[in-house]
């Protein structure tokens, strides 16, 4: 049973994985032959000193693990999920016996399985074409501790940006709503690693360059194990009931509603006085409100009329 239910979900999302993979390594093809081209006649190494710091190393002609790699999961998380709820995947799976439970972790499997091993050939691309393609006389020299930092951190960067857009595709039921909500969510947390690292400094824990990218890591591998081991949970109560709605479990409408409200204030604490505080504080909660209610003002507001008259 094992065997044949993985054996559907690849052959399901095969063309998936085939087409990431073709674009991270194209994405990566080019950037290699762009950073060679870009070369100057006066360089002498591909890779700085900083190889040799327990840090992920992103020079300016090299870098340690290949940003495409962390697209094409981030993407794989939110077409896998969203592809199998619009398509009634889900459903031909659970009436042909397989239980929701072996369903939802045999999917993160294959894709975890399949994603790795774009990862591995990206990188290998990458580093190959490094090596054989450097100008005569160009060294192109790595070390253990940046190499190693950048593949392990790299991985968990992408497994929980792999968990973040598979978690929101669970939940949310409408693509457009789905898109822009991921896409927001996901450049909010370009800022918010600085604000987290000036946070802890005010409090007293000075992070270095490298501690920070461990605790970059690990924070995404928590971020992931959570989002995994929850989405287990709703999975096994998916239903066609809510389909079309913004959100497919309405019981989560006061969790998230709460974990925007505060997630939105928490990004404006460190820089701000009180009163901008206050004012994000208050302008997220009404947006979050009316973003997960969807209250009719206007047919509120005649409604009030009326009672009044």
């Amino acid at each position: 049973m094992h065997n044949q239910l993985d054996r559907l979900i690849w052959r399901r999302h095969r063309r998936l994985f085939l087409v990431a993979g073709g674009l991270a390594l194209l994405g990566c093809f080019m950037s290699t032959i762009l950073s060679l081209h870009g070369l100057p006649h006066s360089a002498t190494q591909l890779v700085d000193g900083n190889i040799q710091n327990w840090n992920v190393y992103m020079g300016a002609y090299f870098s340690g693990f290949p940003g495409w790699i962390v697209a094409v999961y981030w993407l794989a998380g939110l077409l896998i999920m969203n592809q199998d709820l619009k398509d009634n995947f889900n459903q031909f799976l659970f009436t042909s016996g397989f239980s929701r439970r072996r369903v939802y972790w045999s999917k993160i499997k294959i894709a975890m399985a399949a994603l790795f091993v774009i990862a591995v050939l990206t990188i290998a691309l990458e580093y190959g074409m490094l090596w054989v393609m450097k100008p005569a006389g160009v060294g192109f020299h790595l070390a253990w501790p940046g190499v190693l930092t950048s593949w392990i951190v790299g991985l968990l960067s992408s497994i929980g940006m792999f968990s973040l857009t598979w978690f929101a595709a669970l939940i949310v039921g409408q693509t457009g709503a789905l898109m822009v909500t991921i896409v927001g969510f996901t450049l909010s947390l370009v800022g918010s690693s600085t604000i987290s690292v000036n946070i802890l400094r005010e409090s007293g824990v000075a992070l270095n360059a490298e501690q920070q990218a461990w605790l970059m890591g690990v924070s995404f591998l928590v971020a992931a194990i959570i989002l995994f081991v929850w989405g287990a949970a709703l999975y096994n109560h998916l239903s066609l009931e809510h389909n079309g709605e913004y959100l497919l479990f309405p019981k989560l409408k006061v969790p998230v509603y709460i974990v925007f409200v505060v997630y939105v204030t928490s990004l404006s604490v460190w820089g701000t006085d009180g009163w901008s505080l206050v004012f994000w504080f208050l302008a997220s909660a009404i947006f979050g409100y009316c973003w997960l209610w969807r209250p009719r003002l206007g047919e509120m507001f005649h409604q009030w009329r009326s009672r009044r008259g």
